[in-house]
C-alpha cells in the first residue's frame, strides 16, 4: 500500500521485517475501550484455557498479548473493522512482520479465542472466504486514536504490563495534542488502579518512573515530566505528558492501514470474473462493500460456464449504468435471474443482435432494473429462443431507421402526439 508523506514525527525504523519504516497505527477509540474495560471484571473469574496447549489466561484480562492483537487488528483491518479472505495464521505472520519481539503462536491463538469469547471479534465464514470483524468498532463513537509505532518496538513490549497499560490508556485521553497533560485523581477502586492492579499511588509513581526512562527513540524517553502528590484538597493526583515526539497527528493522504489482500478459493472462477469485468470496464465492481460483493460473486458462480460468467458480468454492466445502483445488493439480483437458464439465453439473443438498446431504460429508475425480464417473461410465453433471434434480426433495421442507435425512453412522439413504444409488442408484431 502507497505510504503517505513522511515525517520524522510519523515513522520510526524498527528491527523488524517491514520492508519500509513502520507507520502510525489508526486504533479505534470503541474498541480499545471495550478491552481495556475487560479489566472491571477481573477478579470475577478464574483463569482457563482458551487452548489445548497454552497456559491459563483470565477471560477479563488484559495482556501483553492482548495490547499485540489490538494493534495488529486495528493495522491490518478494513476502515469498517473487518477482513476477510485472511486466516489466523496470517494474521499472526503479518503481526510478526511488525513487532521487533513477538508472542508465540499458542498465545496468539489463544487471545484470538479469548477475544473471540468477550465479543470483541466475530469469525463467520460464507463458504468462499472467511470474514472476520471488529464487534465494537465504531460502536460508541467515531473517534480513532493515531498511535505511534513505538508500540511495535521491543522497548515499549518488554515494559512490566501494567506500564503499558497505563501509557496506552494516557494516550488514548490525550489523543495528538502535544501540549495536553494528563491529569486523573487516585483514590481507592479508581480506574488507574483497576487497569493496572495497583492500589497505591507509590505504586503508580513506581510504573510512571519506568516511562519516564523507557526510550523507543534513542535519548527520548516516553514520558517527559510526570507527579503524584495531594492536591490542595489533598487528593492524591496523578499527571504526566506524553514526550512529543510520540504523539502523532493526522494528515491528509497518510495511510494507517495496511490491510492484506484476500486470499480467495476458485481462482480460475475469480480470474475469468476479473477478465469480464475488465473487459466491460467496471473493474471497480471488486471494491464494493470492501471486495464482499465479489466474493459472494464468485461463490454463486464457482462452478459456472463461460457463458454464464459472461451473463453474469454483461447484466452487473447493464445495472451498474445507473448510478444509485452501485449501493444495491446486486449479486442478489443476478442470483435471482440465474435461476432461470433460458433467461441466460434470451439476453445473449438481445445483446448479440443489439435489441437490448431499443428496451427503453432510462425512463424510470425504479422500474428500468426489472424491465429485462419483464421483456423476456412477455416474449417467452410467446416465442421460442430461435424465433426470438429470428425477429431480433428482421426488427434491428428498421429499429435503426426510425430511433437511430438506441432508444433511452419509452415515451417518443409520433406526428407529434406523445406515445409508448414497447419492444416487446413490436417484436410479437414481427412474428
Amino acid at each position: 500500500m502507497k505510504q503517505g508523506k513522511v515525517t520524522q514525527s510519523n515513522y520510526m525504523t524498527l528491527n523488524n521485517k517491514m520492508p519500509s519504516p513502520s507507520y502510525p497505527v489508526s486504533v479505534d477509540y470503541s474498541f480499545l475501550t471495550a478491552l481495556l474495560n475487560l479489566e472491571k471484571a477481573y477478579h470475577n473469574e478464574e483463569p482457563k484455557n482458551f487452548r489445548k496447549n497454552s497456559h491459563p489466561i483470565r477471560k477479563n484480562h488484559v495482556t501483553e498479548t492482548s495490547l499485540r492483537l489490538l494493534m495488529t487488528l486495528s493495522r491490518r483491518f478494513n476502515t469498517e473493522g473487518t477482513l476477510s479472505g485472511v486466516s489466523i495464521h496470517a494474521l499472526y505472520s503479518l503481526m510478526k512482520e511488525e513487532y521487533e519481539s513477538s508472542c508465540s503462536k499458542e498465545q496468539f491463538y489463544a487471545e484470538i479465542a479469548k477475544f473471540r469469547a468477550c465479543g470483541l471479534l466475530s469469525m463467520t465464514h460464507d463458504g468462499v472466504v472467511t470474514m472476520m470483524k471488529i464487534e465494537p468498532f465504531k460502536r460508541n463513537t467515531e473517534r480513532f486514536i493515531l498511535v505511534h509505532p513505538f508500540v511495535f518496538s521491543a522497548a515499549f513490549t518488554k515494559l512490566e504490563l501494567a506500564a503499558q497499560k497505563l501509557l496506552i490508556y494516557v494516550l488514548s485521553r490525550t489523543g495528538s495534542s502535544k501540549q495536553r497533560d494528563f491529569k486523573e485523581s487516585l483514590y481507592e477502586n479508581c480506574w488507574i488502579y483497576t487497569l493496572t492492579h495497583k492500589t497505591r499511588p507509590s505504586q503508580i509513581k513506581k510504573l510512571l518512573n519506568i516511562l519516564s526512562k523507557a526510550a523507543p527513540l534513542k535519548d527520548t524517553p516516553l514520558i517527559g515530566s510526570f507527579s503524584v502528590e495531594k492536591d490542595a484538597t489533598g487528593r492524591w493526583m496523578m499527571s504526566c505528558k506524553l514526550n512529543a515526539a510520540y504523539t502523532v497527528r493526522h494528515q491528509q493522504g497518510n495511510h494507517y492501514k495496511l490491510v492484506p489482500k484476500a486470499k480467495i478459493p476458485y481462482s480460475k472462477t475469480v480470474s475469468k470474473l476479473r477478465l469480464l469485468l475488465s473487459m466491460f470496464k467496471i473493474r471497480e465492481f471488486e471494491n464494493i462493500e470492501n471486495g464482499l460483493s465479489f466474493l459472494r460473486l464468485v461463490k454463486l458462480l464457482k462452478n459456472a460456464s463461460m457463458k454464464t460468467l459472461r451473463f453474469a458480468v454483461q447484466r452487473i454492466y447493464d445495472l451498474l449504468k445507473h448510478p444509485g445502483n452501485w449501493s444495491k445488493d446486486l449479486v442478489s439480483a443476478i442470483e435471482f435471474e440465474l435461476r432461470d437458464q433460458s433467461f441466460i439465453s434470451f439476453n445473449k439473443i438481445v445483446n448479440d443482435t443489439g435489441v437490448n438498446r431499443y428496451f427503453g431504460i432510462g425512463n424510470d429508475p425504479l422500474t428500468d432494473d426489472s424491465r429485462p425480464y419483464q421483456i423476456y417473461r412477455f416474449l417467452s410465453a410467446r416465442l421460442s429462443l430461435k424465433s426470438l433471434k429470428r425477429v431480433c434480426l428482421m426488427a434491428i433495421p428498421a429499429l435503426e431507421s426510425r430511433f437511430g442507435k438506441e432508444l433511452n425512453t419509452v415515451s417518443i412522439l409520433n406526428n407529434g402526439v406523445a406515445e409508448d413504444f414497447y419492444i416487446e409488442d413490436y417484436l410479437i408484431s414481427l412474428a
